[in-house]
């Protein structure tokens, strides 16, 4: 996901226990790096997202990234729709481009129909595996790239 322009034109001001200053206009955005950035991002993005947030672990959010879950595509569909919507209505925009999804087949299941996962026309594309928060995440049963990366770390 990435942020477009929301500090353009914005103004803001210093509450204090002697008053309020002046507004005075933002100039600079997210700073990427900066641990309290993270933190205000991931506390903006909770604040929008609290009526349309799931259980855990049917979603998750770490900085400015957003993982959805769901048991099909078309359920995948109808979450990335709702939370584009939610988050275009606020200025945010989901990335066309660093949009990806991991479809993990636990099971196979005869004759089923495959959907696309799209945002809005564009077809998302597919990945075998995601590195997510040091561990690596496959959509079959193996997990040796996983195990290799921890002895590695370790």
């Amino acid at each position: 996901m990435a942020i477009r322009d929301i500090y353009d034109g914005a103004k803001t001001r210093v509450r204090t226990v002697g008053g309020d200053s002046e507004h005075f206009p933002v100039e600079m955005g997210l700073h990427q790096g900066s641990a309290l950035s993270s933190f205000l991002f991931a506390l903006v993005m909770d604040a929008l997202t609290n009526h349309i947030q799931g259980e855990v672990p049917w979603y998750m959010v770490f900085a400015d990234d957003i993982v959805l879950i769901d048991e099909s595509r078309a359920g995948v569909n109808k979450r990335l729709k709702v939370w584009r919507q939610i988050l275009e209505s606020k200025d945010f925009k989901l990335s066309r481009t660093k949009t990806e999804y991991l479809e993990c087949k636990f099971s196979i299941e005869p004759g089923k129909v495959g959907v696309d996962v799209r945002l809005e026309s564009q077809v998302i594309p597919s990945r075998g595996s995601f590195k997510y928060l040091g561990s690596v995440i496959h959509g079959v049963w193996e997990i040796d790239e996983d195990v290799a990366h921890h002895i590695g770390v370790g």
